[in-house]
């Protein structure tokens, strides 16, 4: 990770303990662990003045999550909806793409079911082209190969959404690209933990979407403030101030004090600028008073200068000659405002700017540096026309129970021997979502093997190898699950009634009469806890057991405590 990065993940973490109100509440969804995505994608958004709260649900459960009316987005109710899939991890693309096109299209569909439902702005992630290529230099000749089939998904998918002024749609495709194919992917930590990318393609995949964020909620650059502090050679940026003047950016200048007039070039601004503040306030009282001026809120400032990110302290001298008197924003305000980070009862907060373009040394290179900072990107005028394909079901058609049916679950119950304790241990400890209490350690897992089953999961999409494990308390007329822990991928499969039905009939066919579910409260089993609130309308295998949930701490109550 570059010194950057790092720098950037070490500011969004001290914002995250200093709790600012938020003003956002984003939900993440992803086919792959997302969270390496949440201080990029928190820290633009804040810098662009969209103070959010950020909230990753479970990997590889698109559908099943935006389908379901309670579980992770019910609790988060999220004002954003940020969805990502990617074609790996939807099985064989199938002749031109059609198989991949089926998965992706359900979950896009998915997706914009729960936008609609929550209220929330949708923004999905188109899929990069898979870098692996079976046939390799040779893809490029196969009409079903992986480029070609990629590129087919990848606008049936834009041809479904983009059209949609709900939806914004971020191009992982240009990320990966633009690190390079070599830097983009991270094959070790995706074994380990479902993250495919590098901290580059996390770090770009989340200034493109907090920047469209931005544009959407109002706040993108709708004027922009030259840093008058240490600036010679202002001739320079002319011509691209007129070009974003002429784009319809607004114009000012803000400085420490009178003194940057005595520099012949910076009057020659006085033909573009809307207005200027030149006193020795704080910079965030200048430019409150600017946003108030040109009619834009603060968030929508943006400033450039040599050295914005340490501005010169107010200067004790006696002001230079300034510019004409007529300028728009150059009075100073009646009553003071305030100075400080915080709210107070008679003002707004005053901050510092919510972006800044920090120039460099060369002045010729001014006018390129600006305009790489893109200042000018606004969303295109859209109106929903049903896209050019139409979607691959009408979203009130989309089931969760039919999506789920057409997987092709296949379950499979193994005994646990010394050798693979240490494979179910890790998915246990990994399995925070759906478990019925804190981990054990593998050496209390190790001590009663004889009590363990691994579950094994495929579908039609993947082999998820062991993705499970149950222990099971064999008593005489009662059996105890004290321990069920599934991992997030084939989790909102039906896998967890499986189980449970598969230890119903276990217990029948040994002569118990009960089978009895003991959990705890861990504080991130939300899901584990839901199932089991619904656990007495699960037909057990055998009718002749009867199956219950039952809190650690009460062996009398039945069902599960809210």
């Amino acid at each position: 990770m570059s010194t950057v990065l790092f720098t950037r993940r070490a500011r969004w973490q001290a914002l995250s303990r200093r709790r600012p109100a938020p003003t956002l509440r984003v939900a993440l969804l992803a086919s792959y662990t997302a969270d390496p995505l949440v201080p990029y994608l928190g820290l633009d958004l804040h810098e662009r003045g969209l103070s959010a709260t950020l909230t990753v649900g479970p990997f590889q459960q698109v559908v099943q999550q935006c389908l379901a009316t309670d579980g992770f987005l019910a609790e988060v109710r999220p004002d954003v909806l940020v969805v990502a899939q990617r074609l790996e991890e939807a099985g064989e693309p199938g002749a031109g793409g059609d198989a991949w096109a089926t998965e992706l299209l359900a979950g896009a569909e998915a997706a914009v079911t729960a936008a609609r439902r929550h209220g929330a702005l949708l923004v999905y992630v188109l899929p990069a082209i898979p870098a692996a290529r079976p046939s390799g230099p040779a893809d490029a000749m196969h009409a079903d190969g992986v480029a070609a089939s990629a590129t087919v998904v990848r606008q049936r998918l834009r041809d479904r959404l983009a059209g949609d002024p709900w939806v914004l749609l971020v191009d992982a495709d240009e990320a990966v690209r633009a690190v390079g194919d070599e830097r983009a992917h991270h094959p070790v930590l995706f074994r380990l933990a479902k993250v495919p990318y590098t901290e580059e393609v996390f770090a770009r995949l989340g200034a493109t979407a907090a920047t469209l964020v931005a544009s959407w909620f109002g706040t993108g650059c709708r004027a922009l403030v030259v840093d008058g502090d240490g600036l010679t050679g202002a001739a320079h940026l002319l011509p691209a101030l007129r070009e974003l003047r002429a784009a319809g950016v607004r114009m000012a200048l803000r400085a420490t004090g009178d003194g940057c007039w005595s520099d012949g070039d910076a009057v020659d601004l006085l033909g573009v600028l809307d207005g200027w503040v030149t006193d020795d306030r704080p910079i965030g009282a200048q430019l409150a008073e600017i946003a108030e001026a040109l009619d834009v809120a603060p968030a929508q400032l943006v400033l450039a200068g040599v050295d914005a990110a340490q501005l010169k302290p107010p200067s004790a001298g006696p002001p230079s000659a300034g510019p004409p008197s007529e300028g728009p924003t150059s009075e100073r305000p009646t009553s003071e405002r305030p100075t400080g980070d915080e709210p107070t009862g008679d003002g707004p907060a005053v901050e510092g700017p919510p972006r800044r373009v920090l120039l460099g040394a060369d002045p010729t290179a001014w006018p390129d540096e600006l305009r790489a900072a893109r200042l000018t990107d606004r969303l295109p005028e859209r109106r929903w026309m049903g896209g050019g394909t139409g979607p691959l079901a009408a979203p009130a058609e989309l089931s969760l129970d039919d999506f789920v049916a057409g997987l092709d679950v296949q379950v499979d119950y193994l005994p646990v021997v010394a050798d693979g304790v240490a494979e179910v241990a890790e998915v246990v400890a990994r399995a925070h979502d759906f478990a019925l209490t804190s981990a054990p350690p593998a050496a209390a897992l190790a001590a009663r093997a004889a009590d363990l089953l691994a579950i094994r999961v495929r579908d039609r999409l993947g082999d998820y190898g062991t993705s499970g494990l149950v222990a099971l308390d064999r008593g005489a007329d009662r059996w105890t699950v004290d321990v069920f822990s599934l991992s997030c991928p084939v989790l909102g499969k039906g896998v967890e009634a499986a189980v449970l039905r598969e230890v119903t009939r276990r217990a029948g066919a040994a002569g118990a009469d009960e089978v009895v579910v003991r959990w705890t409260d861990t504080g991130r089993n939300g899901t584990a806890r839901r199932f089991l609130s619904e656990v007495d309308n699960l037909a057990p295998a055998d009718p002749r057991v009867r199956l219950r949930a039952i809190h650690a701490s009460d062996d009398r109550t039945t069902g599960v405590r809210p």
